[in-house]
């Protein structure tokens, strides 16, 4: 299990920073300013049990309507290089609170992380794929 970090990390210089980076911008009282730092200028972002495809800027408008994410975990993480872009795998666990007053809601959701080296130096996310885990059965 992954959890958290506690600071965001700008133009990470491996893969793995690339990913605690990611994991802690999520939490952070104004994430959106470390988030689209890690995110390549055309990435794609495919989520939702409804299949949304975003943009950055659509998908960052989406993810501040949604609420704060107080935190996120990762299991299973496998990370794959194939030269200058690496995908990492694994199943996610965001705990979002959609109503500010209540407990927050937990999300699961089976990832894929698509990271290429930026020309500039550093990690960016290009493609990410969020499915909605269910209940077996």
């Amino acid at each position: 299990m992954t959890t958290s970090p506690t600071a965001a990390t700008v133009r990470p210089a491996t893969v793995e920073e690339a990913e605690a980076a990611w994991l802690a911008a999520q939490t952070l009282p104004d994430p959106e300013p470390s988030i689209r730092a890690l995110l390549h200028p055309d990435c794609v972002i495919v989520h939702s049990a409804v299949g949304h495809i975003h943009g950055v800027d659509d998908w960052l408008r989406y993810a501040a309507r949604m609420g704060r994410t107080s935190q996120v975990d990762t299991y299973d993480v496998t990370v794959q290089h194939f030269g200058t872009t690496a995908v990492v795998s694994c199943l996610q666990e965001m705990q979002v609170a959609f109503v500010p007053e209540l407990t927050p809601f937990v999300i699961q959701a089976a990832v894929s992380r698509v990271w290429v080296q930026a020309e500039s130096g550093g990690w960016q996310l290009a493609h990410l794929q969020l499915a909605r885990r269910l209940p077996p059965g």
